[in-house]
């Protein structure tokens, strides 16, 4: 099956939210310094498909302070391994893509017109979702995991762009929880559990802020075939 979901290029400069402080926004926009020579790094990506998280998941995270970054990146790494995913040990292709912006839309919107990100393979809602959605996070899958075996909700890969500006009052560890679940599963295909992170934005009092049992026991369910 054609794993092709994307080819992904970001602006060097990440916009950074203005008046910084103690807000939660500040440590989710990058320092545009940091973001120096993102350029070349993703146009790497533009040359070939992303890689299979059926070989191993390989989570690249850009657009975030570094220590965000890396703390999601990492918290993808435990979670995987928790849930039995495969998890790249060597120098991989990138097939979990995380990207935080500032203006979600109009990343997108240039991405579109530039002809960086390729929606082939994805249903046409989920991509028409993606591109308009107003979500804090959207993200969409490559492969048609429904001519997969029934209820395969494997991803092949996985884009994801988080709204910093709508995801600013979330704890970033909580965050992190809600991005490795709609990484490492499409919940579009086998839906997640009803006690579950994925409740994080309904702005109900009482929802998960992290991984509830019921999660990782559906994470497992997912990657236990192989």
């Amino acid at each position: 099956m054609k794993n092709a979901i994307f080819v992904l290029v970001v602006s060097a400069a990440v916009a950074v939210a203005s008046g910084a402080s103690a807000r939660q926004a500040d440590t989710l926009i990058g320092d545009a310094r940091r973001q120096n020579g993102l350029e070349g790094e993703m146009s790497r990506l533009r040359q070939v498909s992303p890689g299979s998280a059926r070989e191993g998941v390989c989570p690249l995270v850009r657009g975030a302070s570094a220590e965000v970054n890396a703390y999601v990146a990492a918290r993808l790494h435990q979670v995987a391994q928790q849930a039995g995913a495969p998890y790249a040990k060597r120098a991989c292709e990138p097939n979990v893509v995380v990207l935080f912006s500032a203006e979600p839309d109009a990343l997108i919107r240039e991405a579109a017109r530039s002809k960086r990100f390729n929606y082939s393979g994805v249903p046409t809602a989920a991509a028409e979702a993606f591109r308009s959605g107003a979500d804090p996070v959207r993200w969409i899958h490559g492969g048609d995991v429904r001519s997969s075996a029934a209820g395969d909700a494997r991803p092949h890969n996985a884009l994801i762009v988080v709204d910093a500006s709508k995801a600013q009052d979330v704890k970033v560890s909580a965050l992190a929880d809600y991005l490795a679940l709609v990484s490492l599963a499409d919940t579009r295909v086998r839906p997640a559990p009803m006690d579950s992170i994925m409740t994080l934005f309904d702005g109900r009092d009482g929802t998960p802020k992290t991984l509830t049992e019921s999660d990782q026991a559906y994470l497992r369910s997912v990657h236990r075939a192989r």
